[in-house]
C-alpha cells in the first residue's frame, strides 16, 4: 500500500510534465504555422493571427510522431544518464519542471521543458548534495554535452532558419521590392499609385 502511494504521484507528476509540455512546445511549433496559415496571398500577418484547430491537430500529431520515433535518446539522457533518478528525485524533478513550463505558459513565455527537466534533476542532485545524502553524483560530460547542444542549436536554428527565409524569398519574389521596415510593397504601392 505505501509503494502504490509514490507510483500514483509519479503518475500525476509525470502526466503534469506531459501537460505542460504539449502546452509550451506544441504551442511554440504551432505559433509559426497558425502565421503561415493565415497569411494572405499578398500583404502582412495579422500581429495576432487566429490559430485555427486544424494547425492544433496537425502539431498535437507531429509531437506525438516525434516523441515515438525519436524521443527515446531524450527520454533515457534525462531519465538515467545525467544521474539516478530514484522515485523521489523522480518526482521533484517533475514537479519542478511541471510547475516552471506550465507558469512561463500561462505568462506566455516560449521555454524548453527538456531545459526545465534537466535543470530540475540538476537541482535535485544539489539539493541532496547540500543536505548530506550520498552517491547524489551528476555526470558532467553528459551535462557538458546537454549544454554544448544548448549553445549550437540557437546560432545553428538561426542559420538554418535565414537561409531558408533568404532561398524562399528570392525563389517567390525575387523582384518584389521592399519599403525600409521590410515588408514587401504591394503592387499599387511599388507602382506608386
Amino acid at each position: 500500500s505505501t509503494r502504490e502511494h509514490p507510483r500514483l504521484l509519479l503518475v500525476l507528476a509525470g502526466l503534469t510534465v506531459a501537460l505542460a509540455h504539449g502546452a509550451n512546445d506544441v504551442g511554440n511549433a504551432v505559433g509559426p504555422l497558425a502565421a503561415i496559415l493565415a497569411t494572405p496571398a499578398e500583404g502582412p500577418v495579422a500581429l495576432a493571427p487566429a490559430v485555427p484547430p486544424t494547425a492544433m491537430l496537425c502539431g498535437a500529431g507531429a509531437f506525438v510522431v516525434g516523441i515515438l520515433t525519436l524521443g527515446e535518446r531524450t527520454i533515457s539522457t534525462v531519465g538515467s544518464k545525467i544521474t539516478t533518478l530514484t522515485p523521489h528525485r523522480s518526482f521533484a524533478t517533475q514537479t519542478g519542471a511541471a510547475v516552471a513550463v506550465l507558469s512561463s505558459s500561462a505568462c506566455g513565455l516560449p521555454v524548453s521543458t527538456s531545459h526545465c527537466l534537466v535543470g530540475a534533476v540538476v537541482g535535485v542532485s544539489l539539493a541532496e548534495k547540500l543536505c548530506g545524502v550520498p552517491n547524489t553524483g551528476l555526470d558532467l560530460t553528459v551535462l557538458s554535452k546537454i549544454v554544448v547542444g544548448w549553445v549550437v542549436t540557437i546560432p545553428l536554428a538561426a542559420a538554418v532558419a535565414a537561409a531558408a527565409f533568404v532561398l524562399l524569398s528570392w525563389l517567390t519574389c525575387p523582384h518584389r521590392p521592399y519599403n525600409e521596415g521590410g515588408e514587401i510593397l504591394h503592387n499599387a504601392t511599388a507602382r506608386g499609385e
